[in-house]
């Protein structure tokens, strides 16, 4: 029995990516399963306030009793393992060490960003939703408050600081927790199906190779209010030291896919 698991990397289309996928699917059930946000806290724990990890950890909870009804991510990997079927879809913000598929086949499918855009769509957002929320919330000294409150360059520098998970976001994703010397042939090894955002063209073309099933491109989810929209020479050189493999990944499959 195989299953698609859509890896979704925030702020690199994903949103758009999972409804292409099950859409084009309508028959199979859809388990969305997140998890990345709370693990990735917990690795770097040293750095995260203690009234964020709680309230990512109440998020958590909330979020598998509403879409699951279950409190822990276990009894939600237990669950789901009980009760998927063949060609079923698993899509969520999920690294991909965090999988709990027992005796199945994984077609893992996911699609990458040009990390130095995906920093800024990231920033963007996050300081969009800085603007939405609460008084007494804006006052946790999380990524969404450095957002708000510090330029572009400012952003940076925290992420630098205090969240060096960031520096390989992507890579933290789809490679998993360890450094990987030749990223396509891992790809090439673990994964059904892989793009990028911007050659989505191609991504759709190799679904379809694989699959036999048609992709009809959208775009979805994507941030309208936009505090900047161009990116300076010194955040651009600043971003490329600090997500050296990020970009070292990212080069090396559209390199790859576009030969």
């Amino acid at each position: 029995m195989s299953a698609y698991v859509v890896i979704r990397v925030p702020k690199c289309g994903s949103t758009s990516v999972a409804r292409m996928i099950t859409s084009s699917m309508p028959n199979s059930k859809v388990f969305d399963i997140s998890s990345a946000e709370l693990n990735l806290a917990k690795e770097e724990n040293e750095n995260i306030p203690s009234l964020e990890r709680l309230r990512l950890y109440k998020n958590k909870i909330k979020s598998n009793w509403r879409n699951h009804k279950r409190l822990t991510l276990d009894a939600v990997w237990n669950k789901t393992n009980q009760s998927i079927e063949d060609n079923d879809i698993i899509l969520g913000h999920l690294t991909i060490d965090a999988i709990k598929l027992v005796g199945i086949n994984k077609k893992l499918v996911t699609v990458l960003r040009d990390p130095i855009d995906r920093i800024l769509s990231d920033y963007n957002y996050s300081r969009t939703s800085y603007n939405k929320k609460g008084g007494a919330s804006k006052a946790y000294r999380t990524k969404i408050y450095a957002a708000g409150n510090y330029s572009f360059e400012g952003y940076i520098s925290y992420l630098k600081e205090n969240r060096p998970v960031y520096g390989r976001y992507i890579s933290r994703f789809v490679l998993g927790p360890n450094k990987v010397d030749d990223p396509v042939k891992f790809l090439e090894q673990n994964y059904f199906s892989y793009g990028v955002l911007e050659r989505m063209d191609l991504f759709v073309d190799d679904f379809h190779k694989k699959s036999g099933l048609s992709l009809i491109q959208e775009t979805a989810n994507k941030t309208i209010a936009r505090t900047v929209t161009e990116i300076p020479d010194s955040a651009r050189k600043s971003i490329t030291e600090f997500c050296e493999e990020d970009i070292h990944l990212y080069q090396s499959v559209r390199k790859a896919i576009e030969k």
